[in-house]
């Protein structure tokens, strides 16, 4: 027998909904609360609700994977481990193992959709379902009767789950079945007890068992079928929520991560929930962090069902607690209830699964089961009730931001008092870098200012810290709202600000430097700050070094103790080190602590201190710097986190710690991909696909460019290091015509700060060498000059080094042996005074080249060996395996050859390495600097040694011998 068998216990898809129904009941039920015998009104009005929505409630059940599939579009995200397991299961079945799965969650959580995409992916298997039905779990074989061609018209469950395996054995003819039983919890008894009669008399069969229960031990199953799903034997896959990055692919487009991680939060990742408000709750209501989510509407008529249910004072313990929180003192909301001795109501609400109690050292805690309960309920108040609840609970609580937000929620009208204790409690979180908190209470602060001048100025101030925060749909919304009659400065640096973060660099220099023109900078010395530091960055980013320092100089003597970006001093370092003044700027700094014991201005100085120790090749007290920076940075800006974890990334990448860089480089395009930090994004990506360059993880590095494909605009610091990133790929490919064609243009530009200062952003040894393979020496000599002397200047070993590599290899393209010789040994000298092991790899890889090739295989092996340890630990394989032809063309054993080529002298067998890769003639001849003569003869004795007479029979031999 070959066959697939699937239980699914689970809700069924069901696209039936009745919101508009829903609505009339709900407005029925909220009328009667208005009314003047409310308590009277409100509990026949729910209780008639409650009748209603008991007809109702399987169909909401039945809803559960309608919303993440439905019949136009089918919707599926995550699960990667889920599917994994279920597809290592089947790999048994398929082997002869029956097995069985149990796949178990919430209601919503997506189980049936589970099963559904790992049958798609698997379609030679042919599937049969059938479901149970809440209404028909009393009709005897209802279940069973719907899997094709089994009849169970029996009394007896043995006869009916005889006739399934008969069944069963008949469709085996067509290969492996999957019979897929969907809510068997709702299935009836009869059917139930015929399939446990199947699944335990399987043996020798290839049938899995797939299981989806909300809870496997729910005692409306069988005892059997339980005791058959607990088994040892039986895997158990156990479905949680979706996580934030999950969440954000379930809309129509990707959501703000932080619109994802509310999502999640709020439903507890919940697939059903999650579709349910994307379809019915407004985007900007969904980025709008100081606006509560609503519960799904099928989710808020279950809950308010059941709280119709209760009685009157059970009612207002559960409307006071949706109004103080997810969780409150017992205490609290019985005072707000107004309820003297709330046991009884507590414990009635705990019973209706509204509430839970929890017992705390500081005495009885109550809190809701969901955040979508207390949604639900919160919702339901209506507008009158809701503002008169706050107002009281602001009187209840004792803490300050409780109160704070409570007496916003119940404030009609414009209250200046209340505003200005907000703003004073927002830039109390702003020095303590909760940007997030300073955000939203600015917000609430700007949007309830009755004086139109000061609301312009809180909103310049949300403005700033929603950035900082990295909320930049948010900015741009709270930027719209700014009115007609708005002052240039503040115009301008909002939109300047918004248009430099989302990679408008030209318009945003516009932007801000025509605020600055208007800015009274003594007059209003924070705004004219702000502008200046975002100048400042600005400047960077243009590589304009010199300029961007000075305006970073503004920025600290017109508001040295702002947090803002915190990156001022930062800014100021780096436009100096660009500009070549790397010395100047390491002699501005004081004595700094340890990252962890700096305040945040000290960090911002440390961060920039470790970036400058980077560009002058002090990797130690770089990677000391970079490190303990990132470390301390947990609740600094977006901004700040962002360039921390970018920058170690690069040290690490150039000090040879290799996975380390891989970590804090994917962190790094984390932060600038999910808080739309598209200034730094392509930098970021930029420098995370180094790594998966040099290792030969094409799609990986190829995925990263990609991504970095946005600002290309010239003359940027954007644009040098991704023309960088894409050449280091073409290069460990060894594609030299395209390493030109992405630098050239780069060096066209002419000088500029930053992309052309020693051991910034390393790109002239890539573009020299390509020319010297294309066979242009002058063209690299003409790049080499220049570099070299520059380097030479700032004493840069890194970069005098690569030169050093490349003088070499242009010596040896030109037959000057022993000029070749001396560049050589000069860039092993400079590689001696550093720890850079991927460049010394290089360089002894391609000494070790030229001294083969000059006759000198007892010296080229010693390098090559060398070479070779140093990109084996790396990992860099496109490099390991030219290292390894060299070593075989030396005539050495290494861990590539084939026992076959073992009659192919040396140099034959560096042609064949070179000619099973797939790559022509003229290219084997570029890389081993032979003519293509020399490899056509080559290779006319390679095909006589091993008895072939073409290309692809080389190739085929290669692989068998593989």
């Amino acid at each position: 027998m070959c066959c697939l068998f699937l239980v699914c216990l689970s809700a069924r898809l069901c696209g039936h909904r009745h919101n508009a129904f829903c609505r009339e009941v709900r407005t029925g039920a909220v009328s009667g609360m208005q009314s003047p015998d409310a308590d009277n009104h409100r509990g026949t009005a729910k209780k008639d609700l409650s009748r209603i929505l008991c007809a109702v409630q399987s169909r909401w059940a039945h809803e559960t994977e309608v919303i993440i599939m439905s019949p136009d579009r089918i919707l599926f995200v995550g699960r990667g481990a889920e599917l994994a397991r279920m597809n290592a299961e089947l790999g048994k079945v398929r082997a002869g193992s029956p097995r069985i799965v149990v796949v178990d969650g919430q209601p919503g959580i997506g189980k049936t959709a589970l099963v559904r995409h790992f049958l798609s992916r698997n379609p030679d298997v042919t599937a049969m379902w059938a479901s149970g039905e809440q209404n028909e779990s009393r009709l005897s074989y209802g279940t069973i009767d719907q899997f094709r061609g089994v009849e169970a018209e029996v009394a007896d469950p043995l006869e009916a789950g005889a006739a399934l395996l008969e069944t069963m054995g008949d469709l085996q003819a067509g290969g492996e079945v999957a019979v897929i039983l969907d809510d068997a919890h709702w299935a009836d008894t009869a059917s139930l007890h015929a399939i446990t009669f199947a699944l335990r008399r399987l043996r020798a069969d290839r049938i899995m068992a797939i299981v989806i229960v909300r809870d496997p031990d729910d005692h409306c199953l069988p005892e059997g079928l339980r005791r058959l799903l607990a088994a040892e034997s039986t895997a158990r896959i156990s479905l949680a929520g979706l996580d934030a990055e999950e969440v954000r692919r379930l809309g129509d487009t990707p959501l703000p991560l932080r619109v994802a991680s509310r999502l999640r939060d709020h439903t507890s990742g919940n697939p059903l929930h999650i579709r349910a408000l994307l379809e019915q709750v407004p985007a900007d209501v969904l980025a709008d962090l100081t606006s509560p989510l609503p519960a799904p509407r099928s989710y808020a008529m279950l809950v308010l069902s059941r709280l119709a249910d209760c009685d009157s004072r059970t009612q207002r313990l559960v409307e006071a607690m949706s109004v103080l929180g997810a969780s409150a003192p017992l205490w609290q909301a019985a005072r707000l209830a107004g309820l003297m001795d709330p046991v009884a109501a507590l414990d009635q609400a705990v019973t209706a699964r509204l509430l839970e109690e929890r017992s705390t050292e500081n005495g009885v805690v109550v809190a809701f089961p969901h955040p979508l309960v207390q949604a639900a309920v919160y919702r339901d108040l209506g507008p009158a009730r809701r503002m008169e609840l706050h107002g009281q609970a602001a009187e209840v609580t004792g803490d300050e931001l409780a109160g704070l937000n409570h007496r916003l929620r119940s404030a009609s009208h414009p209250d200046d008092t209340l505003v200005a204790e907000l703003a004073a409690f927002a830039r109390r979180e702003a020095g303590a870098g909760l940007w997030s908190s300073a955000a939203v209470h600015l917000t609430r602060a700007a949007r309830l200012a009755r004086a139109e001048n000061e609301r312009v100025r809180l909103t310049a101030d949300a403005l700033e810290a929603l950035l900082l925060d990295g909320q930049v749909t948010g900015a741009v919304t709270l930027t719209r709202e700014l009115p007609q009659g708005c002052p240039v400065a503040i115009s301008g640096y909002a939109h300047g600000a918004l248009a430099f973060v989302t990679g408008r660099l030209n318009e945003a220099y516009d932007l801000l430097t025509d605020a600055w023109e208007h800015c009274v900078p003594d007059d209003e010395p924070i705004l004219a700050a702000r502008i200046a530091e975002n100048l400042a960055a600005l400047c960077v980013m243009r590589a304009e070094g010199a300029q961007g320092a000075w305006w970073a100089g503004q920025a600290l003597r017109l508001a040295p103790g702002r947090p803002g970006m915190g990156l001022a001093r930062y800014l100021r370092l780096a436009g100096l080190g660009i500009s070549g003044n790397i010395a100047t700027a390491l002699a501005l700094l004081p004595s700094l602590p340890n990252p962890e014991f700096a305040t945040s201005f000290e960090l911002d100085a440390i961060l920039g201190r470790g970036v400058l120790r980077t560009w002058a090749d002090d990797l130690e007290g770089a990677l000391r710097d970079l490190a303990g920076v990132v470390t301390a940075s947990a609740g600094r800006s977006v901004p700040f986190r962002l360039l921390a974890a970018s920058m170690l990334g690069y040290a690490e990448y150039r000090a040879g710690l290799w996975d380390d860089a891989v970590v804090h480089a994917e962190i790094s395009t984390s932060i600038a991909d999910g808080a739309g930090q598209v200034w730094h994004a392509d930098i970021a990506h930029g420098f995370a696909s180094w790594v998966p360059a040099a290792r030969g993880e094409w799609d990986q590095a190829a995925e990263h460019l990609k991504a970095a494909a946005g600002l290309r605009l010239a003359g940027t610091a954007t644009y040098a290091t991704v023309c960088s990133a894409e050449a280091h790929l073409a290069v460990a490919k060894g594609h030299h015509d395209q390493v030109v064609a992405v630098l050239k243009p780069l060096a066209d530009l002419g000088h500029r700060e930053g992309s052309h200062e020693p051991g910034v952003i390393a790109w002239q040894d890539l573009l020299a060498d390509a020319y010297i393979a294309v066979g242009e020496d002058k063209e690299a000599e003409a790049i080499l000059i220049p570099c070299e002397r520059l380097a030479r200047q700032r004493g840069r070993h890194s970069v005098l080094a690569a030169c050093a590599r490349v003088r070499g290899n242009l010596h040896a393209f030109r037959e000057e042996h022993s000029a070749a010789d001396e560049a050589f040994q000069a860039g092993l000298v400079h590689l001696a005074r550093i720890s850079m092991p991927f460049e010394s790899a290089r360089l002894r890889l391609a000494y070790g080249e030229f001294l083969r090739r000059w006759g000198k295989r007892a010296l080229a092996a010693e390098q090559l060996r060398a070479a070779r340890d140093v990109l084996k630990r790396l990992g860099a394989r496109p490099y390991l395996q030219r290292c390894e032809r060299e070593l075989a063309a030396c005539g050495l054993r290494t861990s590539a050859g084939h026992a076959r080529q073992g009659d192919l002298t040396p140099q034959e067998q560096a042609v064949a390495r070179l000619a099973v890769t797939g790559i022509g003639n003229r290219q084997i001849a570029r890389e081993l600097m032979l003519s293509t003569k020399t490899v056509e003869y080559h290779l006319s004795h390679i095909y006589a040694k091993l008895g072939v007479t073409s290309r692809a029979a080389l190739i085929a031999i290669s692989n068998t011998d593989t």
